[in-house]
């Protein structure tokens, strides 16, 4: 085996049949001075490397479209049972649509495609939801999987959650202080401490995995497709370094899955591209709620959430907005959330209005608004007082 692929038993095999390499960009990334090409080579859990991620990525919308479509009717072909999961946002609108023309080419059924209804959504997207169902004509292969019911049951969301937990939930995933390289600790880190937070595993996860657990075995999916990119975080981009767009997926199914993001080197110009050339309609909550990406819509797990929620043009995010910051302040005072991250989102909410972007993107009702947001909050503080 060869030293470049030495070590890819860690994540998957790239000699599985369904990863695609481009020749000419191992050879071109091999050409480089040593120097350029140590850090990738050192990386030992790498099957792609950073150099060929950047190559692929930077090819041309007409290739990258054949190439995608290619890969999906190759794994239609050779798989029983496929699904599609979508949030009908932008990038998996465009994965649905290259689906359905690969299983047309495949002359194959049209996969399934599921949708998770974390009920955390603006009203907006549900009539859009039932705008593209008619739009594809998948009405027979459309599923939606909606959160349990608590013990006494009552419907459970994101703000049951968040109180029964004692926070919000946050992605965060910085294990050192930056500034004083302290080890963190999941008190540190506040939130759910650096995994996966506990509403996503309940709203999003808990039915889906229900329900695949309970098919019979030879009903059970083999594969399914996820409309994600490689430029959207770090965390997407590392997926693909380690295990190319297609690998076989053994922990986050009841059983193993395929998994395949063929838009792993699409870049956001590339799904704008492909809106415009296919005329496909676009979810409306994007300019209703002035968002670049759809998500759970009151979700405090990213960063800059709090402008997020600000900018929303409508009450729905301000009414989000203030109710995060409530939990925060109430499960701070209780000692269940870290300290200080409450003071951490007015900071930034305080630099976000001081700062001349937001006066052109932000209406001056939501200004006023947002001030006195700050003013209800600002007197609890964790922290030093701030300017």
């Amino acid at each position: 085996m060869s030293d470049e692929n030495k070590w890819s038993h860690l994540k998957s095999d790239p000699n599985d049949g369904f990863k695609v390499f481009d020749k000419k960009a191992r050879e071109k990334f091999h050409e480089l001075p040593t120097e350029k090409k140590a850090k990738s080579l050192a990386a030992k859990t790498f099957i792609l490397f950073p150099f060929e991620l950047k190559y692929n990525q930077d090819k041309s919308f007409e290739e990258k479209e054949q190439e995608t479509l290619d890969m999906i009717v190759n794994h239609l072909k050779t798989h029983k049972r496929a699904y599609v999961a979508t949030s009908f946002g932008m990038d998996s609108v465009v994965m649905m649509d290259l689906v359905i023309r690969g299983a047309k080419i495949a002359n194959v059924p049209i996969p399934d495609m599921w949708l998770n209804d974390t009920l955390n959504t603006f009203k907006e997207e549900k009539a859009y939801w039932k705008e593209m169902i008619e739009y594809f004509g998948i009405e027979k292969q459309f599923k939606i999987f909606t959160p349990p019911k608590d013990e006494d049951g009552k419907q459970i969301t994101v703000w049951t959650i968040a109180k029964k937990y004692g926070h919000l939930p946050s992605f965060r995933t910085i294990r050192r202080d930056r500034k004083t390289n302290k080890i963190l600790t999941k008190e540190d880190i506040g939130g759910s401490g650096g995994g996966t937070p506990e509403c996503c595993d309940i709203l999003k996860k808990k039915s889906l995995k229900k329900h695949l657990k309970e098919l019979p075995k030879d009903e059970r999916y083999d594969l399914v497709f996820i409309g994600t990119r490689a430029e959207e975080s770090h965390m997407r981009a590392m997926s693909i370094l380690q295990r190319c767009r297609t690998y076989i997926n053994k922990t986050k199914f009841p059983y193993p899955i395929r998994t395949v993001t063929p838009l792993g080197y699409w870049r956001m110009t590339d799904t704008y591209e492909y809106y415009a050339r296919y005329n496909i309609p676009k979810n409306p909550a994007y300019t209703a709620h002035n968002m670049d990406r759809m998500g759970c819509a009151s979700c405090p797990a990213h960063k800059n959430w709090e402008i997020r929620l600000a900018k929303d043009p409508t009450t729905e995010g301000f009414g989000m907005l203030k109710m995060n910051l409530k939990i925060l302040r109430d499960t701070e005072q209780a000692g269940t959330e870290r300290k200080g991250r409450l003071n951490e989102s007015i900071i930034t909410l305080e630099k976000y209005i001081m700062n001349k972007k937001s006066q052109t993107e932000m209406p001056e009702q939501n200004r006023t608004k947002l001030i006195a947001i700050l003013k209800e909050f600002k007197n609890y503080s964790t922290l030093e007082d701030f300017t």
